[in-house]
């Protein structure tokens, strides 16, 4: 029944990852009626330490569901933390999905991101928000409602668009 599960959650990932990767669209940039974000509480990848949504009451977050592997989440992890210095008004928040640790620390001294992540080796964190894909964007107002997404890979112009629609 487990190993039926992890198929699924693969099955649904790559197809994303595959929607996310075509050339010819841009990628879903979509305000939403303002939801309740779910808790998202953790083990950073990286630092060990725990980290959570609720350590970032009152802030504006913008989480990002990312992998190691996942083409995509490495064509905007420079832009990604371009725009976590730029926005110290607003904590990012990784999930690292369906990955490894080594992969995380990888990635991670790579694009030098500045900000946490929690490690969701089973994606179960993520598919309690509705993935649609790798990698998404989700942007919370400072009630931790979301209120906006980005469907698919993005860069430092498509980020910013995001937040000012998604905090207006």
């Amino acid at each position: 029944m487990a190993a039926v599960g992890i198929v699924a959650t693969l099955a649904l990932v790559v197809g994303g990852v595959m929607i996310a990767t075509r050339g010819d669209a841009a990628p879903a940039v979509a305000a939403t009626a303002a939801t309740p974000a779910l808790p998202v509480a953790g083990i950073d990848p990286v630092t060990g330490k725990n980290v959570s949504l609720a350590d970032f009451a009152g802030k504006p977050v913008v989480i990002n569901v990312w992998a190691s592997w996942c083409p995509p989440c490495h064509a905007e992890a420079a832009d990604l933390a371009r725009f976590a210095r730029a926005h110290p008004e607003v904590q990012l928040l990784g999930i690292d999905i369906l990955d490894s640790r080594e992969g995380a620390r990888d990635f991670y001294r790579q694009y030098e991101l500045p900000y946490p992540s929690v490690f969701d080796p089973g994606a179960r964190i993520a598919l309690s928000f509705g993935l649609q894909g790798q990698p998404i964007t989700y942007f919370l107002n400072a009630r931790h409602e979301i209120v906006g997404r980005i469907i698919g890979g993005s860069d430092l112009a498509g980020f910013e668009s995001a937040l000012r629609t998604a905090l207006a």
